[in-house]
């Protein structure tokens, strides 16, 4: 079971409530409810990592993450401002590691709240982080 800590910050507007599903829907590795927040055109950019263009090539990354369990998920904030959303935590696996993530999010329209852009930053952290 994953352990969740979210601030209460994270679910006072629409686009917060967007990436805390999102990112617990990462942590519970459920590819349909993540790629329900993207749009069919979703550009994934994971820096120093991959390009990923189109739901299609998302979802097959994402499958081919199956075996990462999470642990634990920390949203320490988010902030939105118009189109664009930021999200960052710390996230571990049941392989021992910890990573820092920031991902910033732009939505497609204000009408369809779907995620048509994400840049990730992702830091792996030493045991005593």
């Amino acid at each position: 079971m994953t352990k969740l800590t979210i601030h209460a910050d994270c679910t006072n507007s629409p686009k917060k409530r967007i990436l805390r599903d999102l990112n617990i829907a990462f942590a519970h590795a459920d590819v349909e409810a993540i790629l329900a927040h993207f749009a069919d055109d979703i550009h994934w950019q994971i820096v120093g990592e991959t390009d990923l263009r189109g739901k299609e090539t998302v979802r097959t990354a994402l499958e081919a993450m199956h075996d990462t369990i999470t642990t634990e998920l920390s949203i320490h904030a988010t902030v939105t401002h118009g189109p664009e959303a930021t999200v960052h935590g710390v996230i571990t696996t049941q392989q021992g590691g910890s990573s820092a993530f920031c991902d910033i999010c732009r939505v497609a329209s204000p009408s369809s709240n779907k995620i048509n852009a994400m840049t990730s930053y992702v830091i792996a952290l030493n045991r005593g982080d």
